[in-house]
């Protein structure tokens, strides 16, 4: 198993004298039972953890998909009131556009009635002759 291994030596308590240190190292590949061990406790700890994973995705995707799910009823509710205004602002600017027409009627009627008075009709100046 590949490894690095870093020895430290200390010599701080005592910096004016020199030590002389005399070491051996002697490295041992790990047995098979213990390569076997290792592997099986990575795989459980892996396991374990995409386990864990795995409930914290589907949690999180419950909420998401209630959430859309909202939304989209909101979405469609929306929808639904924008055309009933568009209906309601097609209505009215027929309304507007009839009104505005009986407007101008109107005011014509006025204008020719006010002057009707103030002129009189045409068979009203033959009668008071």
């Amino acid at each position: 198993m590949p490894c690095a291994l870093i020895f430290s030596f200390d010599n701080e308590y005592s910096w004016f004298r020199e030590k002389r240190v005399t070491y051996k190292i002697t490295v041992t590949p790990p047995r098979t039972t213990n390569i076997i061990k290792g592997r099986r406790l990575r795989a459980k700890k892996a396991l374990e953890a995409v386990t864990n994973d795995k409930k914290e995705i589907e949690e999180r995707y419950e909420t998401a998909a209630s959430e859309r799910s909202t939304l989209e009823k909101e979405v469609n509710k929306l929808e639904k009131e924008i055309e009933e205004k568009k209906k309601t602002l097609a209505k009215t600017a027929r309304e507007e556009e009839w009104l505005e027409k009986k407007r101008s009627v109107r005011s014509e009627q006025i204008k020719m009635l006010t002057q009707r008075l103030k002129k009189g009709w045409a068979d009203e100046k033959a009668a008071s002759d």
